[in-house]
């Protein structure tokens, strides 16, 4: 049977999900025997999102969902019972992971009226109903794109629907919520910018010390993930003076809870100062000036992972969507909602951007993309984050874009690759399930038809996706 022949065979498989206990061989034949069937993915490149060096002529073995043991053939023996898919000549990656979405916003050119208000053409209670149907289809717009698990960086209640409907299908992602962001600007202001998303507000306005803690407590009664804060700047300054203390009192509850604290920020003195709170991990970068090397080296002892988010700050979303000159890449073109992408070329009236107003933006992706060349030269973990959602960003695929714009900072193809996948994984505090391709670990995994390594484009070669052991191909995952 042909490798095609093969995908459709697993694809009408139903596997069972499970623990692996043991990892060994005989242990894997037993599995077989009682009724879950090992599978054996022989003959492919492993690269394994750990930072090792790749494999050649490796064996992957999974079972119930999870990975037994991957390595070189002379290492890890298939299990004579075991169901063998050749993928000689193939590259195996980890599953890649959004370290940063939102569903309550669909891509779409109504979905942000704060910023572009359309609501005479399409009214927000469309837009939100419209988001609410189409999410099947969002979720296999993620596995189409190869990122097998997304973390939403925070919203209303609806992102806690997206990832209970995930959980309910097998062609979706696995989602992650930041409860969130926990802010100290009024409701009313946040409201004023994000409207109330089907009754709920998207972000999580405190007063107080006591307030803060509480949105913790209501993130653990939620069932949360992880912890979103927002320090929003620019005009709205005046009104976080006791940002730093909300944010010691946050991280405090959250540790104690067990929680990580991602946080937003795009301005230099308040990412400094939140780093000083103790915050795992930073959204966006500053824009208004560069890491010196002092906010540089705390960054590095603490361990600190900071998701630059480079696709909602380029220039695709603050220029070229206003005159159409946007390029996307093939794999925004086939796994991208076409309804979504649709839309873009519907209002051909926007704005213009005044003078200043475009060599502000010019201004500020210069800053962003030289904070995350120090970062990345001086060793600070970098993970990648989409931002998806936002318009003109696309669910699933414009992780791929993320990464073209983080290559353009100077990583490497395979540093990447790790930021898309391991770093990403310790965003979530997921890293002891997801993000390599480890023994006890989920079978997340992609196998491409190119070296992603000799160019990281070829990460969009995907011949099938496996989610939690079940296989996929792209064309049975375009349900628009």
């Amino acid at each position: 049977m042909n490798l095609s022949g093969k995908i459709m065979l697993f694809l009408s498989m139903s596997f069972i999900y499970g623990g692996c206990g043991q990892k060994n061989s005989t242990y894997a034949q037993q599995l077989n025997a009682n009724g879950i069937p090992i599978v054996a993915y022989v003959g492919a490149t492993l690269i394994d999102g750990t930072g090792d060096q790749y494999v050649t002529d490796a064996v992957v073995l999974a079972a119930g969902g999870k990975i037994l043991k991957a390595g070189s053939r002379n290492l890890v023996a298939v299990p004579d019972k075991a169901q063998v898919v050749d993928v000689s000549g193939k590259w195996i990656v980890p599953g890649l992971i959004d370290a940063h979405g939102h569903f309550f916003e669909s891509g779409r050119i109504y979905t942000s009226p704060g910023k572009l208000d359309l609501t005479h053409l399409v009214s927000y209670e469309e837009e939100i109903e419209w988001a609410k149907k189409r999410l099947p289809v969002t979720l296999a717009s993620y596995l189409c794109a190869g990122v097998t698990s997304v973390l939403s960086a925070g919203g209303p209640k609806f992102e806690y629907q997206a990832r209970e409907l995930a959980k309910s299908l097998k062609a979706a992602p696995d989602v992650f919520v930041a409860h969130g962001p926990i802010t100290q600007v009024p409701a009313e202001v946040i409201q004023s910018i994000l409207p109330l998303y089907d009754g709920d507000t998207s972000a999580r306005s405190v007063a107080n010390v006591q307030e803060a803690r509480a949105a913790i407590v209501q993130a653990s009664d939620w069932g949360a993930d992880l912890i979103k804060t927002g320090y929003l700047g620019g005009p709205l300054a005046q009104m976080e003076n006791d940002y730093v203390a909300i944010h010691e009192a946050i991280v405090a509850e959250a540790n104690y809870r067990g929680f990580k604290v991602t946080a937003h920020v795009t301005e230099m003195v308040a990412a400094q100062n939140l780093i000083g709170t103790g915050i795992d991990s930073l959204q966006h970068v500053p824009n208004d000036t560069v890491f010196d090397d002092k906010t540089i080296l705390q960054l590095k002892s603490q361990g600190v992972v900071v998701v630059p988010t480079l696709a909602v700050m380029g220039p695709r979303t603050s220029i070229e969507l206003r005159d159409k000159s946007f390029q996307l890449l093939e794999i925004e073109k086939m796994c991208g909602d076409p309804q979504v992408i649709s839309s873009w070329y519907e209002v051909e009236d926007w704005p213009p951007l005044e003078d200043a107003q475009l060599a502000q933006a010019r201004a500020d992706m210069e800053i962003v993309l030289a904070n995350t060349k120090k970062l990345y030269a001086n060793g600070v973990p970098l993970a990648a984050g989409s931002d998806a959602g936002n318009t003109g960003l696309l669910h699933g695929a414009s992780l791929h874009y993320e990464l073209k714009l983080l290559q353009a900072a100077g990583l490497s193809n395979h540093d990447l690759i790790v930021a898309a996948t391991l770093n990403a994984a310790r965003v979530a505090g997921k890293e002891d399930l997801i993000g390599s391709i480890e023994s006890g670990k989920q079978a997340d995994f992609l196998v491409l038809n190119a070296n992603p390594l000799e160019n990281i484009a070829n990460l969009q070669a995907i011949e099938f996706v496996v989610k939690s052991g079940h296989m996929f191909t792209q064309e049975s995952l375009l349900l628009h």
